[in-house]
């Protein structure tokens, strides 16, 4: 309340005080700090916040290395099936600019950054597949129509608009509340980017300035703005010249130093506190953004954990997106799915995949040649790498549940 009024004419020992009101007040404290610019909240500022960028590029990354594939559901099991079109799309060429993995990684920046990653989905004359391109989604609207209400998907490019229908894109989310628009990491902490933003700002000028703002010069006397101005010159030409030098004043004028001591330039640890809000946003554990605890073992359970909790749901999500908008209806009738191969991403050293694979194979969820495939080698000779163990002294499958093995 006492910067909202203007005390004009105040006297004080025969001298008139003239006092800033609260809109002088803000207008110099940008003026010194951010050189009268608003705080700004967009990509770009954003990319420049190392925290953001960080977790855009695991994010990005995670989804990149995760490759996608086809199976079908048999009475007998799950297995791979081959589909020359799609498998190609998928694993070799989506389009002609880019990978499978660099495709991906686009579709899930637009989403971290947007809220909603588009892939248009383009087909010949026969409705072959032929390419997924990624699409800008800051340039895109949607229309419904008030008739039948069904959507429409502009995008427009270097001037040129073109239409989709659902059916035509693969759409991914970062987050959403009703499945039409998307809200990604701009939207959801928007706060957090303008108070980086700020304190990346306020941290220049702070230590520009030589971690403190030297003083206050006042004057017993009204000098008007252009008076105020020519003190403030004249001072900061001596200053800047003789510097830790002693200064003498004339007209009454007296300096008043404005210390900070080591507790308050230590300002600068508050950034810590953007990469917890990063790593509340996104779900990064906050020693992936470099961060926090840096202990292995914890460190290992996390990632397992990030893994779960924040990858798992983009996965399914683009899972059952991709394969109802790639697969045909006779596909989906015949079983055929879309799976990304989340072990990709949980790729470690030797030891923790040895004591993985030595897990799955004493569980009889992997045979010996599905671990073998896993680390790109061939099948063992004759067939003697597809066969199925289990733990009770490590005999076949067979043998245990005929009760005729006696185990090795």
């Amino acid at each position: 309340m006492i910067f909202s009024r203007s005390m004009a004419g105040r006297v004080k020992n025969n001298v008139e005080i003239r006092e800033l009101d609260w809109d002088q007040v803000q207008k110099w404290f940008q003026q010194v700090f951010f050189s009268g610019e608003d705080l700004p909240t967009g990509q770009r500022t954003a990319e420049q916040e190392s925290p953001i960028a960080a977790a855009h590029r695991i994010l990005t990354n995670a989804m990149s290395v995760m490759p996608m594939a086809v199976y079908q559901r048999r009475e007998d099991g799950r297995y791979p099936v081959s589909l020359p079109e799609l498998d190609y799309l998928l694993k070799i060429r989506p389009n002609a600019r880019m990978g499978p993995a660099l495709c991906r990684k686009v579709l899930m920046s637009q989403a971290f950054w947007h809220g909603e990653g588009y892939l248009g989905i383009f087909r010949d004359q026969r409705g072959r597949i032929t390419d997924l391109i990624p699409l800008p989604t800051e340039d895109r609207t949607i229309r419904k129509d008030p008739d039948s209400g069904q959507l429409w998907y502009d995008f427009t490019v270097d001037g040129l608009t073109k239409t989709f229908a659902p059916s035509e894109l693969v759409i991914v989310f970062f987050d959403t509340y009703d499945g039409l628009y998307g809200k990604g990491l701009l939207a959801l902490a928007r706060s957090t980017i303008a108070a980086d933003a700020g304190a990346q700002k306020y941290a220049r000028k702070f230590y520009q300035n030589g971690a403190r703002m030297s003083g206050i010069v006042s004057v017993d006397a009204d000098l008007g703005q252009n008076g105020r101005d020519k003190v403030k010159e004249n001072f900061q030409q001596y200053a800047a010249s003789d510097m830790f030098k002693v200064a003498v004043l004339d007209h009454g004028m007296k300096y008043t130093p404005i210390g900070l001591n080591q507790k308050d330039a230590q300002f600068i640890e508050s950034r810590n506190f953007s990469v917890e809000e990063v790593s509340r946003f996104t779900g990064i554990p906050q020693y992936m953004l470099q961060s926090g605890k840096q202990a292995y073992s914890s460190n290992e359970q996390q990632q397992l954990d990030f893994v779960i909790s924040t990858l798992q749901p983009f996965v399914t999500q683009w899972e059952e997106e991709f394969q109802y908008k790639l697969l045909r209806t006779d596909q989906l009738a015949a079983g055929l799915y879309l799976r990304m191969n989340v072990a990709a991403r949980l790729r470690g050293d030797n030891e923790s995949r040895s004591r993985f694979y030595e897990k799955m194979v004493a569980s009889a969820i992997y045979c010996p040649d599905d671990c073998r495939a896993l680390e790109e080698k061939n099948p063992l000779p004759g067939g003697l790498g597809s066969r199925f163990f289990m733990t009770k002294n490590l005999d076949t499958v067979e043998n245990i549940v005929s009760g005729e093995g006696g185990g090795t």
